[in-house]
């Protein structure tokens, strides 16, 4: 079966991973595209991947920038890491240029894409990635407050002994 979208995924670090890997395990006619400013490693990862869907429908490879901007699904996990003790705040300025370099880099954009962030401070980059990708607000997401919320699940049902599938809560508000 040939695949019938393509998820690219730019930033191969152990988020961007993680989201191929998961990906990939659930044998969906997809093509998983990786791009990462080290390719070396992308192709790494595409490689390791593409092991574990040899008997699937998914297929797994790099591709450039360019090649990212006309994907159905685009996930952008790129940005720089959180210091300990500094707030989400304090990333803005550097995430902000890495945010406006992957923009500019996967011109043009299938104008049918919706594209998730997945980098802090998540719900400025969306604002950003949406005004300069030029897409419509409801075709670009952040990954937002769905951590949290899983995070207090589980919280909560270890503190009552119970399982977390048990716990329906989530949090509002800014991550």
């Amino acid at each position: 079966m040939n695949p019938s979208y393509t998820l690219s995924i730019i930033g191969t670090g152990a988020v961007g991973s993680s989201i191929a890997y998961a990906a990939a395990l659930r044998e969906l006619p997809v093509r998983i595209l990786l791009n990462d400013i080290d390719m070396k490693r992308a192709e790494g990862e595409a490689l390791d991947l593409s092991d574990c869907t040899f008997l699937s429908s998914t297929t797994v490879e790099t591709v450039s920038p360019k090649g990212v901007g006309q994907s159905d699904i685009i996930v952008i996990t790129a940005g720089a890491k959180q210091n300990p003790g500094e707030s989400r705040a304090n990333l803005i300025d550097r995430n902000y240029k890495i945010m406006s370099s992957v923009m500019q880099g996967i011109r043009p954009i299938n104008p049918k894409a919706k594209i998730i962030i997945v980098a802090n401070p998540v719900e400025i980059l969306c604002d950003i990635a949406q005004k300069l990708s030029g897409l419509p607000r409801e075709q670009v997401f952040g990954s937002g407050t769905f951590l949290d919320s899983a995070r207090l699940r589980l919280k909560i049902a270890q503190t009552l002994h119970i399982n977390e599938t048990s716990i329906h809560c989530y949090v509002l508000g800014e991550h």
